[in-house]
C-alpha cells in the first residue's frame, strides 16, 4: 500500500510538476513578424537613417536634376520627381517600414518635400562649375552675346571684359551678369557687347579679335568669329557687259551694240589684289558713273548697301528694280537697266539713253565709301572700254561694232 501510495504521489506530483512547465510555456507571445518590426525600427539609429536619406535620396535627386536636363530639357523635372519619389519608398522599406508617426518616417517625409519643393534654394547651395558657352552675333542689335552657363542653381556675378585687335586693346569694360535663364543644356546668362564699342578694323589672320572673361574666379580666353567682324570695304570692281542687236543698226551694220549691262563687286580684297571675298555685315556706298572723253554717259544713281540688302533710285525702271542683294554667297551683283537682254541674261541701260555716246573710249569708275562706324576709308577702281565700229567691206563700210575692254583708254 506504501508503495502504490508513494507511485500515486509520486505520479501527481510529476504531473503537477509537468502542468507547471507548460503553463510556463503558455506565457503570451508576440508574432516574430511583429516583433521583428517594431523591435528593429525601434533600435535603428537616426544617423543611419540619416546616411540611407543622403545615399538613397539626395544623391540619386541630383544627379538626375544636373543632368537630366542635358537629355530630356524641360521633361527633366518629371524624371527628378519620379526618382525622388521611388528612392524616398524604397529608403522606408529598406530601414523595416517604420510606423507613420515615427521619427524615421517623419525624416524621409520632411526630406521628400523639401527636396521636392526647394530645387531653387537648395541649387544655390550646391552651384555647380561655370562654364564658357556659345559666342554668337545677335545681328538685329549687331551685339556680340556670350553665353556663360552653370549646372544648378542662379546668381549675380561682375564680369570684367576685354577684347584685343591684333594684339592691342581695343575694349576693357565691367558689367554685371545674372544666371536667370534656361534651356535644354541647363542655367545660363548672358553678356552683350555692341560691336561698334570695339570695332577696329577687318578681323584677319594676322589682325584677330581676341575676348577675354574673368567672372568668379574664372577665367575664359577665345578668339571671336571673323565673318562677324569684317566690315570694312576694302576692294571694289566693276564692268559693263555688252548687248548686241543685229536689227535697227545704222548703215550697213548687220550687228551694233544695243546697250551695256553693269555688274559690280564690292567687299574684301584678297591678298592676290584680284579675289574680292563677300562681307555680308559691311554696310557701304557705291556710286557707279561711266564717262566718255570727259563728259559724263551714265551718271548711275547712288548705291547704298547694308548687311546684304543693296537699294537706289529706279527712276521709274529706268534703273532696273532699285534693289538687290549682295553679300550672300558672293560680293557680286548686277546693277539694273530698263531693258531685258537675253545675250546677257540681265537688264541693259540702253546705249540711246547714254547722256554721251560716241565711238571712242569710256571710263567705267566706281567708288565704294564705307559709312560710320566701321570706317571713313574711300576706295575706288576704273575699268576701261573701247567702243568701235569693225569689219570694213569692199566698199569701205563698216558692217560690225564692238565693246572691249583695254587697259587704259
Amino acid at each position: 500500500m506504501a508503495s502504490e501510495a508513494n507511485m500515486t504521489s509520486g505520479g501527481l506530483l510529476q504531473k503537477a510538476a509537468e502542468q507547471q512547465t507548460g503553463e510556463s510555456n503558455l506565457t503570451p507571445s508576440t508574432p516574430s513578424g511583429e516583433h521583428g518590426s517594431g523591435g528593429y525600427a525601434q533600435t535603428q539609429p537616426l544617423s543611419r537613417t540619416l546616411g540611407l536619406i543622403f545615399g538613397g535620396m539626395v544623391v540619386p535627386f541630383f544627379i538626375v536634376m544636373w543632368f537630366g536636363g542635358v537629355f530630356l530639357g524641360e521633361n527633366a523635372g518629371y524624371l527628378s520627381a519620379a526618382v525622388l519619389l521611388l528612392s524616398a519608398g524604397a529608403t522606408w522599406l529598406f530601414i523595416g517600414r517604420p510606423a507613420p508617426a515615427s521619427a524615421s518616417t517623419i525624416a524621409i517625409g520632411m526630406s521628400f518635400l523639401l527636396l521636392l519643393s526647394s530645387n531653387f534654394a537648395i541649387a544655390v547651395l550646391f552651384t555647380g562649375e561655370m562654364s564658357l558657352g556659345e559666342i554668337d552675333l545677335d545681328e538685329d542689335d549687331d551685339m556680340i552675346v556670350v553665353k556663360i552657363r552653370q549646372n544648378g542653381g542662379s546668381g549675380s556675378y561682375e564680369a570684367s571684359v576685354s577684347i584685343t585687335h591684333g594684339g592691342s586693346n581695343a575694349y576693357t569694360s565691367t558689367m554685371d551678369i545674372s544666371i536667370d535663364e534656361e534651356d535644354n543644356q541647363g542655367d545660363y546668362g548672358l553678356l552683350k557687347v555692341p560691336v561698334s564699342d570695339f570695332y577696329n578694323g577687318n578681323a584677319l589672320p594676322s589682325t584677330d579679335y581676341v575676348m577675354s572673361l574673368e567672372i568668379d574666379g574664372n577665367s575664359w580666353t577665345r578668339t571671336l568669329d571673323a565673318n562677324h567682324l569684317t566690315r570694312t570695304l576694302t576692294g571694289v570692281d566693276v564692268s559693263a557687259a555688252p548687248s548686241f542687236s543685229t536689227q535697227d543698226c545704222d548703215g550697213a551694220k548687220n550687228r551694233c551694240l544695243r546697250g551695256i549691262a553693269l555688274g559690280v563687286s564690292a567687299g574684301l580684297l584678297g591678298a592676290s589684289q584680284e579675289y574680292i571675298a563677300p562681307m555680308p555685315l559691311a554696310d557701304f556706298d557705291l556710286k557707279v558713273t561711266m564717262t566718255y572723253e570727259g563728259s559724263i554717259a551714265i551718271d548711275y544713281p547712288d548705291v547704298s548697301v547694308e548687311h546684304t540688302v543693296a537699294t537706289w533710285d529706279s527712276s521709274g525702271g529706268a534703273y532696273g528694280s532699285g534693289s538687290t542683294y549682295i553679300g550672300l554667297d558672293a560680293a557680286t551683283m548686277n546693277l539694273g537697266g530698263s531693258t531685258e537682254a537675253s545675250d546677257v541674261s540681265s537688264t541693259i541701260i540702253l546705249k540711246e539713253d547714254w547722256e554721251d555716246v560716241g565711238y571712242g573710249c569710256y571710263e567705267l569708275e566706281i567708288e565704294g565709301s564705307n559709312t560710320s562706324p566701321w570706317s571713313d576709308t574711300v576706295v575706288d577702281h576704273t575699268t576701261y572700254y573701247v567702243y568701235e565700229e569693225t569689219n570694213r567691206d569692199d566698199s569701205g563700210q563698216y558692217t560690225s561694232e564692238s565693246w572691249m575692254e583695254v587697259n587704259s583708254c
